[in-house]
């Protein structure tokens, strides 16, 4: 036992140099592959005109033939808001709800949209808080075969 610890400096700090050099050098060399899944999983590409959102509430919302209502004309955060969505050529068991705030980076949330047996869709959204009395947040209804609708919810506390 004490031959395995003859193999090792005697000097603590040239042990530690030892250890460190390595794991620099390979955290250098992955550093950019990381750092680019991270930023593609964060990003979700969306439109910059607000016009091309269909901005749900208790009215109607219709966009490529796709009806939306929820429960509320304005969300509040942590609190369940009911959404219904009319989509009769989609052919999925669900859709998913992606949104992102707008004013302020709170993450990606999503959220599932399932097939009722009447051929609707409904789910339930809850919005996490944020700083800001009131936020909007933006996002798209996906259905299974990738075709998306571009949704905003407003909140506010």
């Amino acid at each position: 036992m004490t031959h395995l610890f003859s193999l090792f400096p005697k000097n603590r700090t040239t042990l530690i140099w030892l250890l460190l050099i390595p794991i620099a050098l390979l955290a250098g060399f992955y550093a950019p592959n990381i750092m680019h899944i991270i930023n593609s999983t964060k990003q979700v590409n969306l439109p910059l005109e607000p016009s091309q959102y269909c901005a749900l509430s208790t009215q109607q919302c219709e966009q490529k033939g796709v009806e939306i209502t929820l429960d509320t004309d304005v969300a509040k955060p942590l609190e369940t808001t009911h959404i219904n969505v009319n989509w009769q050529e989609a052919q999925s068991d669900k859709l998913i709800l992606t949104l992102r705030g707008l004013e302020m980076d709170l993450g990606v949330v999503k959220f599932p949209i399932l097939k009722q047996q009447n051929g609707q869709y409904q789910g339930t959204i809850v919005l996490p808080i944020c700083t800001y009395e009131k936020m909007t947040w933006i996002g798209t209804l996906t259905d299974q075969q990738g075709n998306k609708i571009y949704t905003s919810i407003r909140m506010e506390k």
